[in-house]
């Protein structure tokens, strides 16, 4: 990656562990394509409810040439999960996808 990876916590103290497994993540989004200039992913625990438990929700932004890519889930969908790395799990791989569908129009432009 170009820029350093960047990790922030909102509403709960960092968890050294969560951050290797975003970074193991973030390493795997790199070789499938290493374009990446920079990656910021936001753990949040929004509300703390007695009866529901916690709840985590992860948003990951890429950065890449021409293009801005954010993928996660929004509070609107009631997405937030129970586990942070099942969280984080499921916000790269919405990301993937979405770095999949830039890639293969990518490579669709340079070949015209």
């Amino acid at each position: 990656m170009k820029r350093a990876l960047q990790i922030t916590y909102r509403g709960m103290p960092t968890s050294e562990a969560l951050n290797e497994h975003i970074r193991d993540h973030a390493a795997k989004l790199e070789h499938f394509f290493d374009g990446i200039v920079g990656c910021h992913v936001v753990v949040d625990e929004p509300h703390r409810h007695q009866h529901h438990g916690h709840q985590f929700r992860v948003r990951v932004d890429l950065h890449v040439p021409g293009k801005d890519i954010s993928a996660g889930r929004t509070a609107a969908e009631h997405a937030a999960h129970e586990d942070p790395y099942q969280a984080v799990t499921e916000a790269f791989e919405a990301a993937r996808r979405q770095l999949q569908h830039y890639t293969q129009a990518h490579h669709a432009q340079y070949r015209h």
